[in-house]
């Protein structure tokens, strides 16, 4: 009798304690997910106030500058707006490549910044030189700044609207990888997951 109540006991310590550690680790997914979740909102909030002031500094400068209107001010204004996303570029690329992927952080560098970038370049260029001294193809170019920025708010916003549907779908952070059998983390996925896998029970 009594090394029957012995293994009722250890059956019942080894069957608490993992019931502990379960939901031990199901209260740290879920404490990871809202951590992610609330960093890549902040993320996509700091991105697109960026983006926006980029854009909007282009366009309100290229006006400044065909009304010939431009004063010192508006010129340190301007390069300080420019300073201050280049200062924030490998943060933004470093977030992005950590909670989103390589891909997505190529997009941002390699469509999103470069519209921003070649845009104001051209602004930047007729305020060098003056309008007049402009070859008549970097003239038609200036002239034509709204549509380039309107393409690149449009890259931007295709961009974000990304992030957020990867954030929605939990595809971001290591959050993605739990119970993902695609992403080859072994040690991410639960057992019971994977039961219900062999079972036809998850997708």
């Amino acid at each position: 009798m009594f090394p029957q109540t012995v293994l009722i006991g250890l059956t019942v310590a080894v069957v608490g304690y993992y019931l502990q550690q379960r939901a031990w680790q199901h209260k740290l997914q879920e404490e990871t997910r809202q951590r992610e979740f609330d960093e890549c909102m902040h993320l996509i909030d700091s991105l697109s106030k960026a983006i926006d002031l980029r854009l909007y500094s282009i366009t309100h400068y290229a006006a400044l500058i065909r009304r010939d209107d431009l004063t010192d001010s508006d010129i340190t204004g301007y390069t300080d707006i420019v300073k201050d996303w280049m200062q924030e570029f490998s943060s933004f690329k470093s977030k992005l490549f950590h909670y989103y992927g390589r891909d997505r952080m190529l997009t941002f560098e390699q469509s999103v910044h470069k519209q921003i970038a070649d845009a104001s370049g051209v602004v930047l260029r007729a305020q060098r030189y003056g309008l007049q001294r402009l070859s008549t193809k970097h003239k038609e170019e200036f002239l034509g700044i709204e549509a380039r920025v309107n393409i690149a708010r449009y890259t931007a916003f295709k961009f974000l609207q990304d992030l957020n549907d990867a954030l929605s779908n939990m595809e971001v952070g290591k959050s993605s990888h739990y119970n993902n059998i695609d992403v080859g983390k072994l040690d991410m996925i639960s057992r019971i997951y994977l039961i219900q896998r062999l079972l036809g029970l998850k997708s």
